[in-house]
């Protein structure tokens, strides 16, 4: 029967996202503990790498074969940035070697995000991620894996503020973002339209 229930696991740490990988691994991150862990086939759970002191929040597979997640130091107020404050992307094997960090723009100064939070990739290896920007609102940012800023989305035709909270992309590289306050599914093009 296809959505049959294969197998019930129970997990103690809060679990905030989780991917599965091609190979039948499940991943997911544990911003309690400050770790991304691993649900094998074989059903054992593993932590496989400490992000502390920064909190995990999203994880996707990207097209490599690695993982993608988005991370972000705890502050009092997550929307607020300090100076010292980290929000960035970081693209990891699955043995957890980084292979790069995406946090400026090109210019090394300028933030790529405010509060990182959900991510994908799609086929032609474009990382888009939900960039909260307060606790309900935020935008749609698709960067190529260069960090060269491809588009940031911000909804369109709404009543009330853009509120995404969750992007996954389609075989035809199209990305599907869920927007809690205006109750839509919004679909774009690759290239950002609508």
């Amino acid at each position: 029967m296809e959505g049959a229930k294969k197998h019930r696991f129970s997990i103690s740490s809060p679990i905030n996202d989780m991917c599965v990988t091609d190979t039948g691994d499940v991943y997911f991150t544990d911003y309690f503990n400050k770790s991304i862990s691993c649900l094998s086939p074989s059903r054992s759970v593993s932590t496989v790498n400490s992000t502390d002191p920064l909190e995990p929040w999203g994880i996707c597979q990207s097209v490599d074969g690695g993982l993608l997640v988005t991370l972000s130091s705890k502050e009092s107020d997550p929307f607020k940035l300090q100076l010292h404050s980290r929000r960035l992307v970081r693209h990891i094997t699955v043995t957890c070697d980084v292979i790069q960090e995406y946090e400026y723009q090109e210019d090394d100064q300028t933030r790529l995000f405010t509060y990182p939070y959900r991510i994908t990739q799609n086929g032609y290896s474009d990382i888009c991620l939900v960039n909260s920007t307060s606790l309900t609102t935020g935008d749609l940012v698709i960067m190529s894996p260069s960090v060269l800023m491809k588009f940031v989305y911000l909804g369109q035709n709404l009543t009330k503020k853009f509120s995404p909270t969750d992007v996954v992309c389609d075989s035809l590289c199209n990305f599907l973002v869920t927007d809690l306050l205006n109750k839509q599914i919004h679909l774009l093009s690759p290239e950002g339209s609508s």
